[in-house]
């Protein structure tokens, strides 16, 4: 009951910020950029998409392997896309990142190392994410005349503290004794386990290294999938500006608070893009389209989803098939 209300309440959000948007708008023009959509750039889009998720699996393969994980890359791409799908699309509480963790500890029977890679995944993206973002601000002026540096500058000083915490064994034995004495001795000492566990990347600089330059490229892919969605309804706005305004959009709507962060990132990019002088209409339009690429390169991740459980299920009837042969030859 609890979980159907939290998705209830999650629809109600995006449903009555979509609402409000769109009742500023006029409605002609918002049907206009749909229906002049250049498919060549929403299939761009989608390619965008793809692309930063293939990269996004081999930067957790990496991390994984990092933790001396036995599995293979292929199980980690597959793991991953599904991750992706479970995130995107579906509206229950079942995370992508829980199913990723829950994944590798079937395949490895390591939950512990399984948590601290993919910990270590969410973090770096979000510091590359921002990372682009603070960059964009020394370029543009109204991007840095927009506000959004007091809300990614703090994001990025604690991301910089989280990587302090887990990376520092000095910082890191300060944080183990405070959280002994604040939290319960079972979930404390399993708080120290995971923070020991990200610690090993503080002897893998090649490692972190290699990820971080990855994650760049990852997220500036993802950022490239609105741009191509803004071309795809006839935005001509520089990319510094989609550079500037994307990871904010997506550090925000990224709060469990809806459904995939839809109707906040609409209303975000509507504001940060209002000082360029573009339409709302046409903004609304590049956002949901978007959107709507994710979803669409999400279902790679469906389909691996539905081929594991047919892989699973067809050894499973074949045994019992031959179990019964068995008794009846008995």
């Amino acid at each position: 009951m609890k979980a159907i209300l939290n998705i209830l309440l999650k629809l109600l959000v995006s449903a009555g910020l979509l609402f409000y948007l769109i009742s500023q708008v006029t409605l002609n023009d918002f049907e206009d950029e749909f229906s002049e959509t250049v498919p060549l750039f929403f299939l761009l889009a989608v390619g965008f998409f793809i692309i930063s998720n293939g990269l996004g699996a081999c930067q957790w393969y990496f991390l994984l392997r990092a933790q001396n994980l036995q599995i293979k890359f292929g199980q980690a791409m597959i793991a991953y896309w599904i991750g992706v799908f479970f995130n995107n699309v579906l509206l229950g509480n079942i995370g992508g990142d829980a199913l990723r963790i829950y994944d590798v500890q079937r395949l490895t029977g390591d939950l512990r190392r399984a948590a601290a890679a993919t910990f270590m995944d969410r973090l770096i993206g979000l510091f590359a994410t921002c990372s682009l973002a603070l960059a964009a601000l020394f370029i543009v002026d109204t991007i840095r005349e927009s506000g959004i540096v007091s809300v990614i500058a703090p994001v990025w000083l604690g991301l910089i503290t989280l990587f302090a915490m887990g990376l520092s064994r000095r910082i890191g034995n300060f944080i183990d004794s405070i959280i002994a004495q604040i939290l319960p001795f079972r979930i404390g000492r399993l708080v120290c386990k995971l923070r020991s566990s990200i610690f090993v990347y503080r002897h893998k600089n090649i490692v972190l290294l290699g990820v971080v330059s990855m994650s760049l490229t990852v997220q500036f892919a993802r950022i490239l999938v609105y741009w191509a969605a803004g071309r795809a309804v006839g935005l001509q706005i520089s990319l510094i500006y989609f550079i500037g305004f994307q990871p904010v959009a997506a550090v925000i709507s990224a709060l469990p608070i809806s459904i995939g962060g839809l109707g906040i990132r609409e209303n975000i990019f509507v504001e940060l893009f209002s000082p360029t002088g573009v339409s709302e209409s046409a903004v609304l339009a590049m956002s949901l389209l978007g959107y709507t690429a994710g979803i669409i390169a999400s279902l790679l991740g469906a389909l691996a989803f539905v081929a594991r459980r047919i892989k699973k299920i067809g050894p499973s009837i074949q045994n019992k098939e031959k179990s019964g042969a068995i008794e009846d030859g008995n």
